[in-house]
């Protein structure tokens, strides 16, 4: 497989993921600092010898490289991953993430938002949770096809430092005031792509040729 790392505009990068702008799945209501970097990282629809790849293929790539990314890019010891899941309650979506949240050895914290269905129609209730998982658990998760991230699932990753952990556990809403003092504290940003087609992430730390040299040499295990 090929991988490919594009540079793309910060301020087009939400518009990349392709989720709906509404919550709990939109947009971060947040204007980046103006030395922030964004990159779409996606695998070509062929591999080194022109064959094709499957969608399915490349989606299952695309959950590998979820924690190789992070890892490339989240910084020192100094940082935390906190991962932000969001979409309905139901099996092959969100649900299978309320069991991570319950394993007291992979988990260390979580918050799940209120959740509730007061209709009888059969219409998908949505919900966010967020957890602090091991580099263990974070792999498993990223692996785990009962969680519908190439469905409707979005996760989102962020790197933070100690301090940052708990207000962005408890931060639900999209527009609310703390992401002004959580975002700028995170060495970097990670979401998937609707469909699990490709990773989007914002970083003010890395720029192109430090990012690219950086996942390149994690992929190949020289990291």
């Amino acid at each position: 497989m090929i991988v490919r790392i594009n540079q793309i505009d910060v301020a087009a990068a939400e518009s990349a993921t392709g989720w709906d702008p509404g919550p709990p799945r939109g947009g971060i209501d947040f204007t980046w600092p103006l030395r922030t970097f964004a990159y779409q990282i996606f695998i070509l629809e062929t591999d080194e010898r022109q064959q094709p790849l499957s969608a399915a293929f490349r989606q299952d790539q695309i959950r590998q490289l979820i924690p190789q990314v992070l890892g490339a890019l989240a910084g020192d010891e100094t940082q935390e991953t906190v991962l932000r899941l969001d979409g309905p309650v139901s099996d092959g979506e969100l649900l299978a993430a309320f069991g991570y949240a319950a394993d007291p050895t992979g988990c260390e914290r979580y918050a799940i938002s209120q959740t509730h269905k007061l209709d009888p129609l059969p219409d998908a209730v949505l919900s966010s949770i967020r957890l602090v998982p091991t580099p263990a658990l974070l792999k498993t998760m990223c692996a785990d096809v009962k969680l519908g991230l190439d469905r409707a699932v979005r996760l989102r990753a962020f790197a933070v430092p100690e301090p940052m952990i708990n207000p962005l556990l408890d931060t639900t809403d999209l527009d609310d005031e703390r992401w002004r003092d959580i975002l700028p504290r995170a060495t970097m940003v990670l979401s998937t792509a609707v469909s699990l087609q490709s990773l989007v992430v914002w970083t003010p730390r890395f720029d192109p040729t430090e990012a690219k040299r950086r996942i390149m040499q994690r992929l190949t295990g020289r990291a």
